[in-house]
């Protein structure tokens, strides 16, 4: 590969790709969480809010209609630039884009990862070997052949309850209860080996290179394994399983560790043969360590009819030592190797199963045994606890409950499954989509049964919620809503339709056309304005368009020409309403703390008026000081200003005199003369206090050069 990135070393992981992404989705996830929801609208009041809400909105819609433009052009829809909100035909289309997306991102990996192999491939490439590009079926006709179809059984998929079919000790074949444990009383009654509750040395496990592999595909080799097994003591088990393509499920490998090997078994050519394991994992001597076995458990019952007898459960032995029960961090903790995880979801039919592959299974039981003994050994050193006692023997009753559990077919409630799986997304639904979701629901269970399939393989949850809400009526409008289609659904679109109308009924589209179209009889003269009447369509679709049939006449309703422009009785009433409120006086309630905020406007009005007469009463001081000055022949810059001063007393012991002489008057006058006459004399003391300063030594240096003056002269 060349161009942009040059060299195939240049071209980046998938994992670093589809980490970079989903990095930002979620960081952009959490920004959106902290968003202020509960008050929204208070924090949309203030502009810089509004607008960064308005440029994220607008950056999301860019983003989704980039989307759909990677549909085909018959299926894509514009988005208006700008735009606040989507409608149902947008936001519809954006998800199918999203599906359509992942549907391609998942078959190119397929084919990236060797999933699609064609049959020429699967012959020519031996196990364990790697895959090369040039073995790809890129053009996408080569698939996995359906394994179930060479089973030598067929699969039960009926909703009858299962029936085991198991294998004693010896080999024998029996046929079960529903319902009932074929090796309950044997687990239950089983005495724990003394070698089990014992402190032990740890064997150390062997470098995985130096581990000797061996694959098991015939029943010469199956046999050859069965016999080796029998002489351990305790052995490491894991399944891989694949239960996409199934409806149940199967096992499609077996991995088997003892100290020495790795065991890989083929369970699905050898599906028939695995019985043949019934001695070893029936053995109470022999103590079968597995990890998070409660699937492990049900899959070797329902595949192979095997059953555990003396296992450990690792899972349970990490959460009681309040440890992650995880595997790899198991692995991770006491073997410092990191497990890639990578393929625990790939699908384990194809054939022959890739190196990687083969690594990965290998590892899940190659570490397990020393696991187990890091485990007992910390299990031995703690301390019992009053409720569950010894932890060691905890874990092992609890693993011998484990073992105690049974497989059951999965079952449906037709009035009640389709509600738990689709949860909340049913709210707002009609009591007709409500219907509808049930009867695909159900469809979808019986048609995956019949077929093989699981229900997600033949359409997914959305898809049901999808037609339930839009309702299509035609092959076209429910492969779109269908997206991705797959084999079963493209072969029976039309039942689909059907279950759609069927749900509705004729008599309710009948009645709900008839209710919805109808005339307004009007009283007015017919003009020249028609409208139709009675028509709704909501994003959803209406009733009348569940059924094909010729479109319904739609009534005309002819409005009257406007003749009178007299105000009716009812605008005048709402104009004499409107116009009262607007002289009505709203009642005043006095807010707490209105005496203070009073009292301090009292305050700051009053300083304001003695800033006024203190400023008057300068301006005053000056414009006498320069009149005297020109009434005895000097000025302020031509004479000393203590004479200005003495003359001021001398006017004012003549005011004094002159006011002896004018008691009559002054007492006639009454009490505002008094005021006046208190003012000029403290505006003299106050003029006198300017030139000579206060204290009593300037008061008589103002004496002393008064009496000189007037002395002298």
């Amino acid at each position: 590969m060349t161009g942009e990135f040059g060299t195939p070393g240049d071209v980046p992981r998938t994992k670093d790709i589809v980490n970079g992404a989903f990095g930002l989705v979620k960081e952009y996830g959490k920004l959106v969480s902290e968003l202020p929801w509960d008050d929204y609208d208070y924090h949309m009041a203030f502009p810089g809010f509004r607008q960064q809400i308005k440029r994220h909105r607008e950056s999301l819609v860019e983003f989704m209609d980039k989307c759909c433009q990677l549909l085909p052009e018959k299926r894509r829809t514009a988005f208006k630039t700008g735009a606040g909100t989507l409608t149902e035909q947008q936001r519809s289309a954006v998800l199918d884009a999203v599906d359509s997306l992942l549907e391609n991102v998942d078959g190119l990996l397929d084919n990236l990862k060797g999933k699609r192999l064609n049959a020429t491939d699967q012959l020519s490439l031996t196990f364990g070997s790697e895959l090369q590009r040039s073995s790809f079926a890129v053009d996408g006709g080569g698939c996995v052949l359906r394994p179930q179809l060479t089973f030598e059984h067929p699969v039960d998929n009926s909703p009858t309850p299962f029936c085991p079919v198991y294998y004693d000790e010896k080999g024998e074949r029996h046929v079960g209860q529903p319902g009932i444990h074929p090796f309950a009383e044997l687990i239950k009654n089983m005495s724990m080996p003394e070698e089990q509750l014992i402190r032990r040395v740890e064997t150390p496990y062997l470098p995985l290179a130096q581990c000797p592999l061996r694959f098991v595909d015939a029943t010469v080799d199956l046999e050859e394994v069965v016999a080796l097994l029998l002489k351990e003591k305790e052995i490491a088990v894991d399944l891989e399983h694949h239960s996409f393509y199934s409806y149940q499920g199967f096992t499609c490998l077996m991995q088997i560790s003892t100290r020495s090997e790795d065991i890989l078994i083929d369970c699905l050519k050898l599906r028939s043969l695995m019985h043949l394991l019934a001695p070893v994992f029936l053995n109470p001597n022999i103590l079968k360590v597995l990890h998070g076995a409660r699937e492990d458990i049900r899959w070797l019952q329902k595949d192979f009819g095997l059953y555990l007898v003396n296992f450990f459960d690792t899972g349970i032995a990490l959460q009681t030592l309040h440890m992650p029960h995880g595997l790899a961090f198991a692995v991770d903790h006491f073997c410092q190797v990191k497990l890639d995880k990578k393929y625990q979801t790939a699908d384990w039919r194809i054939r022959p199963i890739p190196a990687e592959m083969v690594t990965y299974a290998r590892q899940d039981t190659h570490f397990l045994l020393y696991v187990y003994d890091r485990l007992k050994t910390l299990l031995l050193n703690s301390e019992g606890r009053a409720s569950i006692g010894n932890l060691l023997v905890h874990v092992l009753n609890e693993s011998r409950r484990l073992s105690l559990e049974i497989y059951e077919k999965p079952q449906l409630d037709p009035d009640a499954s389709y509600k738990i799986a689709l949860g909340r997304s049913l709210g707002g639904l009609s009591s007709v989509q409500m219907q509808v979701a049930r009867e695909i629901f159900n469809w979808r269970d019986a048609i995956a049964r019949e077929v093989d399939d699981s229900p997600p393989a033949v359409l997914r949850l959305s898809a049901v919620l999808a037609i339930a809400t839009k309702l299509p009526t035609s092959a076209n409008d429910v492969l779109k809503c269908c997206t991705p289609v797959s084999m079963v659904v493209r072969t029976n679109v039309t039942r689909l339709v059907q279950i759609v109308k069927d749900s509705v009924g004729d008599d309710a589209i009948t009645k709900n056309s008839e209710s919805d179209v109808k005339v307004e009889p009007s009283s007015r003269e017919t003009g020249p304005m028609p409208r139709i009447v009675g028509v709704h369509c909501p994003m959803t679709g209406t009733l009348p368009s569940i059924e094909r049939r010729p479109a319904p006449v739609f009534l005309k309703e002819e409005t009257a020409a406007l003749r009178s422009t007299e105000p009716s009785a009812w605008f005048n009433a709402m104009r004499n309403v409107a116009a009262v409120l607007r002289n009505k006086r709203l009642p005043t309630v006095a807010l707490p703390g209105q005496e203070v905020v009073e009292k301090l406007m009292r305050a700051k009005t009053a300083e304001k008026q003695l800033l006024d007469a203190l400023e008057k009463r300068e301006k005053y001081d000056t414009t006498r000081t320069l009149s005297d000055g020109k009434k005895y022949g000097f000025s302020r810059h031509g004479e000393d200003e203590e004479e200005i001063a003495v003359r001021e007393e001398e006017d004012t012991a003549a005011e004094n005199e002159d006011g002896g002489e004018k008691d009559g008057k002054a007492e006639a006058s009454g009490e505002d003369g008094s005021k006046r006459s208190g003012m000029k004399l403290e505006e003299k003391a106050v003029a006198l206090r300017q030139v000579y300063g206060t204290g009593s030594a300037n008061r008589k240096r103002a004496r002393m050069e008064k009496n000189k003056r007037y002395g002298g002269s």
